[in-house]
Parts: C-alpha cells; structure tokens; sequence
C-alpha cells in the first residue's frame, strides 16, 4: 500500500491507498501539538502499513535534500511546530521511503495528473485559506529554486483607503496578510461563509488575489490557474477574482477567457491527498 498525509492549518488528512489508487482506509487529525500528532499518525499506519509515503507540509519547510535540516518546519506562526524535523519523525513514525513538499504542492500534484491541470504542461495552484499559498509546476516537475516559492508574501498594491493591519507578522503590505481567510474574518468582525458576498472587504480580497494572480501570470505564463482552500467555496467569490482579474490585465495579455483559466479543483477536497498517493507511488 501506498500512504499520504496533508499536514495542514487545522486538520491532518491521512489515507492509505492500494496499487490502483483506491481508498483502503483514512482519517483526518486536528493540528495541535507536534509529537501528540505525530503519535496519532504512527497509530494509524501501523493498522495501514505502507511501503511508501507521500507529505505535504504547511510552511515554510526545508525541502533542500542537500540541507542538514532537510525535512525541518521552519519560522511557521505555528509556534509549537517551529524547527520540528517532520521528516525524521514521519520515519519513525511510518517509514523510511518518504517524500516531502509543501501542502499546496501536494495539491497541485493532483490536479496536475488527474484533475483541472492534467494533459496541460504547466499548472499553478493558489490556496486560499488559513494563510495563501502557491505552487507551479512545468512538465510534471514542482518549481523549487533553493526553497520551495513563497507565493503568499508578495507585496500588494492596497486600495487607497485600505488601512486594514496585516495579520502577516512578518509583512504589511504582503498577499496573505490583506486577503486570506482570516483577514476577511477581522476585516468583517465576522465568519465570512456568514456574511454576504457583496460585503466590501470580499471586493477588496478578490482583487489583492487578482493582482497575485496577475503577477504569477506575467512570470510563469501556466496554462491555468487552480484556486482551492476554504475560502474559495464562498458563492460568487471566484467569479468575483475573476472579474478583478480582466479589469487588471485589460487587453495586455492574450490568454483563455478567465471563467477557463481561474478555476477550482476538480478533485475538491482530494486533490492533495491523490498528489501524495502518487509522489508515493513514484518512489
């Protein structure tokens, strides 16, 4: 059997599937504390033993194989998950054939080879969740230069009368800190999926992602562009990113009509634990 874990903000998915890419057994974690978590997962595949194991990891993590701490979480806003070898303990855990990149890398695996990316040489995938994250990949290979890219923190041009404090502790002016989901929350003093759509601080998100898009777009050029997480299941909110998107890219760029280019996962919800089970599969 094959094994795949999502390591993300609130939730640990775990699944072990058969040969064919079926299902045999699952189960989903809360995220808390590293070692209690990781006990948990160890139970699990012990009931499900697996030759090979494919991670996704929130970030930022040290996927430098040539690293001493390779495997390692990094400065992540979970403070008790800080300078934790993940690595080292999943083989612990589960075993020694382990291959690890980011959640969101994770999920464009999927999409890429069995969802909205697939038959396509080029895929870009943005979650939009507890934070924003990104990955890209070209001809079935994940983009990494000396670290995996860190597409949340770019800097955004706010609207002139956005004087909104980022919750990014690190940047003020960055992607995930004016228009991920929990900004939206403090923006409207209020769970977003209970507010309505036409509530401003959900124009304002729409068009910082837009803007994010735009910039990802104008490097990489990808074929089209997967927008999963929480946040993107709002009624009307991709039409309304897609909608900021034509206004910023006015005629400049010829590219797919947006309601083809900016869309959602096909997998839904699977997409990165089917991107594990085949990163498992290709060990």
């Amino acid at each position: 059997m094959y094994g795949s874990i999502e390591f993300g903000g609130t939730k640990i998915k775990c699944a072990s599937f058969d040969e064919n890419g079926k299902v045999i057994d699952d189960c989903w974690i809360d995220t808390g504390k590293p070692q209690e978590n990781l006990e948990k997962i160890g139970e699990f595949y012990k009931k499900n033993p697996v030759k090979s194991l494919g991670v996704g990891a929130f970030g930022p993590i040290d996927l430098n194989e040539n690293s001493k701490t390779y495997g390692f979480i990094q400065n992540t806003p979970k403070k008790l998950w800080v300078n934790y070898d993940l690595l080292g303990n999943l083989k612990k855990q589960v075993c020694q054939n382990i291959k690890i990149v980011t959640d969101v890398g994770l999920s464009l695996i999927g999409e890429a080879n069995k969802g909205a990316g697939e038959n396509l040489n080029s895929s870009l995938y943005l979650t939009i969740g507890t934070g924003i994250g990104g990955a890209y990949i070209q001809n079935g290979k994940l983009l990494n230069g000396f670290s995996h890219p860190e597409m949340g923190h770019i800097n955004i041009k706010r609207f002139k009368d956005d004087d909104f404090k980022s919750i990014c502790t690190y940047h003020e002016d960055c992607l995930e800190g004016l228009a991920c989901g929990p900004s939206i929350h403090k923006r409207l003093g209020k769970n977003p999926k209970e507010a309505d759509i036409n509530e401003k601080a959900f124009r304002i998100s729409a068009n910082y992602i837009a803007q994010g898009i735009y910039t990802y777009t104008l490097v990489l050029r990808p074929e089209i562009v997967i927008i999963g997480g929480g946040l993107i299941n709002k009624e009307g909110f991709i039409e309304m990113i897609r909608e900021e998107f034509d206004k910023i890219k006015g005629a400049y760029l010829e590219i797919t009509p947006s309601e083809k280019y900016i869309v959602k996962p096909k997998l839904k919800n699977d997409s990165a634990l089917v991107g594990g089970y085949l990163l498992a599969k290709s060990l």
